[in-house]
């Protein structure tokens, strides 16, 4: 006879990593008119703003937008050095990688390098590297086993269990503009030509109120500028801002955490009181929100069950549940050397940037790679650029995990005859969590007692095994867990002793 079963759902998204896959790509450039020949490169410096990404037919992940590129360079018969702005566009794809049912499909896209050489004295190439970090969801649905619908008969026993699992009850985007004056000092000459501009933007908040998604970041913003005056000038500040997205359909007590993706950038002199305003900058950038919501989720199921009456034919099947999810902040202080080859005289700009993390263990280590902008002593201006290894220790026995690293906070520097001594925190935000397999009860039918079964005592006394459960032993005479506990005088399963027998009643 078939048994019945009540059911639960459970409908919900698993979070879905993947490999990151590299992009190369490079643009050849005119020097306006308006510009002298180039003399000599100085750096190079990009952002990337990537637009679109999406999963093709075949699978593959497809991602582009462009890489901002800015070339710092001295000019023939001019004084002081001057920029070329422009954008390098790229699109590119990850072999092989996206399974058809991901969805809310981002990618993150890191700068790894980026070098120009000169062709001509008006023309030069420009060749960016990119590494790119694809992510999504998939969409997963349970259906358990979690009671029996019709006990009445009290002959089938159930070994119940629940289970706390994390799961993504849903991803919210929005797309943003950010845009903001910064003021410069009156005290210096005030802006000629902007050379260079960066922008990190992390989240710092994700809270949901009611039925709003209210979420905080901050955009750290390095402005690179040439003087009237020919000097060149640094402007470093952090710019909170706030965004209000529409969060219905999730409970209050949901965490939720906020990614940023930058999608354009500017920088311009000037502000609302006026375009030629050499003591203002304006900033305008275009930013995509994408808020991940998690939810707690208790699952519960019968992982077994037999019947003290007749046989049980059971169907079993499997599931894995994320369990012991955790999320912690590693920070340490790193100390590294950049060879310049020449004495320097001062830095004006450092940079830092972070790229893969592996963890292996309970190590980790990190892709870094620094570059300074500095004066030698006769006042030239040059670049040096540095990539290393950060090694780090993760707890003993922690789970499972995948990093993420930044530098937020101040860089010293310190020159050396040497070249420049850098000292910077490094941050990195480690989750942990374990995959546990499940067996648990999908179907299950009684069925006749076979004619020639070998007839059972009666009265049983045994000792229970070191590999031994009640329920086991429950299990094998048909007898249940509540009997052996109360004519052992037992109150809960804690008490059985494994050194003494047991008194094994039988139901019939």
């Amino acid at each position: 006879m078939e048994l019945n079963f009540k059911k639960a759902g459970h409908d919900y998204y698993e979070p879905l990593h993947f490999a990151p896959f590299t992009c190369e790509t490079m643009r050849e450039t005119i020097v306006p008119d308006s510009c002298g020949d180039i003399a000599r490169i100085v750096d190079t410096t990009g952002l990337v703003c990537l637009t679109n990404c999406e999963l093709t037919g075949d699978g593959r992940f497809c991602a582009s937008g462009s890489v901002e590129a800015s070339v710092l360079y001295i000019p023939e018969k001019e004084d002081g050095p001057r920029a070329l702005h422009f954008q390098i566009p790229f699109q590119c794809y990850g072999e092989g990688q996206g399974p058809a049912d991901c969805e809310f499909l981002d990618i993150r896209g890191d700068l790894h390098s980026i070098d120009t050489r000169v062709l001509n004295p008006r023309k030069v190439l420009t060749r960016a590297s990119l590494i790119l970090y694809p992510s999504g969801c998939r969409h997963a649905s349970l259906s358990v086993c979690t009671e029996m619908s019709d006990e009445s008969e009290g002959t089938i026993q159930l070994l119940q269990e629940k289970k706390e699992t994390r799961v993504v009850a849903g991803v919210r985007e929005k797309e943003f503009t950010f845009s903001e004056e910064l003021p410069l000092s009156p005290g210096r000459g005030g802006a000629e030509e902007i050379l260079s501009a960066r922008f990190d933007v992390r989240g710092t908040d994700s809270k949901l109120i009611g039925n709003k998604l209210v979420v905080k970041g901050l955009i750290s913003a390095s402005v690179l500028y040439r003087e009237g005056g020919g000097r060149l000038a640094l402007l470093q500040q952090d710019l909170p801002f706030s965004q209000i997205i529409d969060g219905a359909g999730f409970d209050e007590e949901c965490e939720s955490e906020a990614a940023y993706r930058l999608l354009s950038a500017e920088c311009q002199i000037g502000g609302e009181s006026g375009s030629d305003d050499a003591y203002m900058l304006t900033v305008t950038l275009l930013l995509r929100a994408r808020v991940t919501v998690w939810r707690g989720e208790e699952v519960a199921f019968i992982a077994d069950l037999y019947s003290t009456a007749a046989p049980v034919s059971c169907q079993m099947m499997e599931m894995e549940l994320t369990e012991d999810a955790q999320k912690s902040t590693r920070r340490q202080n790193v100390r590294e050397l950049l060879e310049t080859g020449v004495p320097v005289k001062s830095v004006l700009d450092t940079e830092i940037g972070c790229g893969d993390v592996q963890i292996n263990g309970g190590e980790m280590k990190i892709a870094v790679w620094a570059r300074c902008l500095y004066l030698d002593e006769n006042d030239v201006l040059g670049s040096a650029r540095r990539e290393f290894m950060v090694s780090g220790e993760l707890p003993e026995g922690s789970p499972a995990a995948e990093g993420e690293a930044a530098c937020h906070g101040d860089i010293i520097t310190n020159i050396t005859p040497e070249g420049i001594e850098l000292r910077f925190p490094l941050e990195c935000t480690v989750s942990a969590s374990n995959r546990r397999r499940y067996i648990c009860v999908s179907g299950g039918e009684t069925t006749e007692e076979e004619q020639d079964r070998e007839v059972m005592p009666s009265l049983i006394l045994r000792k229970l095994g070191k590999e031994e459960t009640l329920w086991s032993v429950a299990k094998q005479y048909r007898t249940t867990c509540k009997g052996i506990l109360e004519v052992n005088d037992l109150t809960e399963e804690s008490q059985v002793p494994y050194d003494r027998l047991l008194l094994i009643p039988r139901t019939r």
